[in-house]
């Protein structure tokens, strides 16, 4: 997985590159030069390429007076909806978190840090042994949750999401008076989840039992400080620091084994940390005072190495390079400019996760895999020339339009882009030793005859231009007041921003590989076109006007999302179910 990450970014710039922009380094050994990988694609809109549309499924959690385009495949994209119970789960880790999920207490803010999974086997079936190891299910339980004592009674927040960027999520619950709220900054990897109260009375609620309550003044059943402890009845035992920063001290008493609660309103930050260890308490005791509340993304790049910063933002009485992150794996194989501390939790998927301290994260990839048109050893042996140049005559003579004006454009992706490689290989001769200058002119011109309808829109399941999420969509899954089949799950969901780097990639090959091999057909058009379906799915800054940035991409987590809009919430997180057509574009 090291280079992961900058391969995704090299890519994107190839086919930049291919359309006529140079945002990559030239493809020489010997340049060094690192350049800007975060570099605006185009400036122009869609007006003219798709008809537009309003998306029918809503963001009802946004504010609407943050003006920037809600991520339909994010880590954060649950914030945005209502899901069945409640139960979709947000997972910034090494904490994943549930809203207002009825799962006793008053409603709020579930923290839920697994240390151990369930796992389950699976039988044998066909000719796959049995595994004792099929599947990991991380339970849900409310280990804490932030709530307060106003919100019981059947009294239920509303949920708004103030803020967001590709590393973080602002979450504001509030109920009644507009000046009683709970502010949450959610950032990925942060080693502690902030509420921030105002004029409401803190409540802490736990499935478990509460075994142990410490505090640093205690006086029959009320404790009082600026820290405290709380140890639960688990197994194995979780212990789970509160650090009230306000300006007086936080009040609490215990009020029966799952429910602490402030004798009183509260202003000011309260900061909750899964304890490792009893050794690892002094290391956040150190770092409690700071707290990351979003983050910007740098990258750098040429053909041999990349470099990726993450400049985390950051609030509170302390520096930054006291702030306390948890971090991947393959983050700390790359990592620098940190200091690297014994504390370790586990993620939701990922493995076990290191806390670092420090608000800028580099991380080198020495070794990017190289972004060519062939492989290293592209030619074909001479004792087989003869036999492949017989079956590519036969493939060339297949009817195209059978295989790529189907009724999805998924499929119909995958035809163009295996007949649009039957023409590269045929068209460079010099890297393949495939020479046949007919065959290769009748495949450049019936892949192009093939690719007309689409760069038309005039396919079978035309596209349109969303103004709600600024993105590309099919028809299929629309309503049918909108032309759709209101199947949302039509084209694999690709109307709801499902797996558009699988679909769109596919036709963005193809095009790639026809302007390639005939830089003046339809030039302008193609480049345009081609263009539109790159910002779609991962444009590569903050401030495109007319597209998200880095819908499917993930530079935290290192790899893309699939699953876009879930009509009842993600129930098991977001998901990335094809890793294969990832790889491939």
């Amino acid at each position: 997985m090291r280079s992961t990450t900058l391969f995704k970014t090299a890519t994107a710039a190839s086919l930049a590159i291919l359309c006529n922009h140079s945002i990559a380094a030239p493809a020489t050994s010997e340049n060094s030069t690192l350049l800007d990988l975060l570099v605006p694609i185009s400036t122009s809109g869609p007006d003219g390429i798709y008809p537009t549309i309003q998306h029918p499924e809503l963001p009802i959690y946004a504010d609407a007076l943050f003006n920037k385009a809600v991520p339909t495949n994010s880590w954060i994209s649950n914030l945005f909806y209502s899901s069945a119970n409640d139960l979709a789960p947000t997972t910034s880790d090494p904490y994943t978190f549930r809203l207002l999920d009825g799962y006793g207490g008053n409603p709020g803010l579930t923290i839920r840090q697994p240390s151990s999974k369930v796992y389950g086997s699976y039988p044998a079936m066909n000719d796959i042994p049995p595994t004792e190891i099929g599947y990991m299910i991380n339970s849900v339980v409310v280990d804490i949750r932030f709530t307060c004592g106003e919100w019981g009674n059947g009294e239920r927040p509303t949920p708004r999401v103030t803020s967001w960027d590709h590393l973080s999520a602002n979450l504001r619950l509030s109920k009644g008076s507009a000046n009683q709220y709970i502010d949450f900054p959610i950032v990925r990897g942060m080693a502690y989840v902030t509420g921030i109260y105002h004029n409401l009375t803190p409540q802490f609620y736990t499935q478990h039992a509460i075994t142990r309550f410490e505090a640093e003044n205690v006086q029959g059943d009320i404790y009082s400080g600026y820290k405290f402890k709380v140890t639960m009845n688990d197994t194995p035992t979780s212990t789970f620091l509160i650090y009230a920063l306000g300006k007086q001290p936080l009040v609490l008493r215990k009020a029966n084994n799952s429910n602490i609660v402030a004798t009183g309103q509260y202003n000011g930050p309260i900061r909750i940390a899964k304890l490792p260890s009893p050794d690892h308490e002094g290391v956040l005791d150190e770092s409690h005072k700071i707290w990351p509340v979003g983050g910007t993304i740098k990258a750098m790049g040429n053909r041999k190495q990349g470099i990726y910063e993450i400049h985390w933002e950051t609030k509170g009485a302390d520096t930054p390079e006291k702030l306390l992150m948890y971090a991947y794996p393959h983050h700390d194989a790359s990592i620098s400019s940190v200091h690297k501390t014994a504390l370790v939790l586990e993620s939701a998927t990922k493995g076990p996760m290191t806390a670092m301290q420090g608000g800028q994260w580099t991380l080198t990839e020495p070794e990017l895999s190289p972004v060519e048109w062939f492989p290293l050893n592209a030619e074909a042996h001479p004792m087989a020339t003869a036999e492949i140049i017989d079956q590519l005559d036969k493939d060339i003579q297949h009817n195209y339009t059978a295989e790529t004006l189907l009724e999805d454009n998924y499929f119909s992706g995958k035809g163009l882009q295996k007949y649009a490689l039957l023409a590269l290989i045929l068209n460079r001769p010099d890297q393949t030793r495939l020479r046949n200058p007919e065959m290769a002119a009748t495949s450049l011109e019936k892949i192009k005859t093939a690719f007309l309808p689409y760069l038309r829109n005039n396919q079978n399941d035309p596209f349109s231009y969303d103004t709600i999420y600024k993105g590309i969509v099919s028809r299929a899954g629309l309503p049918k007041s909108m032309g759709g089949t209101g199947d949302v799950n039509a084209a694999f969901g690709h109307s709801y921003y499902s797996d558009h780097h699988y679909h769109q990639g596919y036709l963005i090959v193809t095009a790639a590989i026809i302007h390639y091999l005939d830089p003046t057909w339809r030039a302008d058009e193609l480049v345009r076109w081609t263009e539109s379906l790159i910002r779609d799915v991962n444009s590569p800054v903050e401030n495109d006007p007319y597209f998200a940035p880095f819908r499917n991409w993930d530079w935290f987590a290192g790899h893309s999302w699939a699953g876009g809009i879930k009509i009842n919430g993600a129930l098991d997180g977001r998901d990335q179910e094809s890793i294969p057509e990832v790889k491939i574009q």
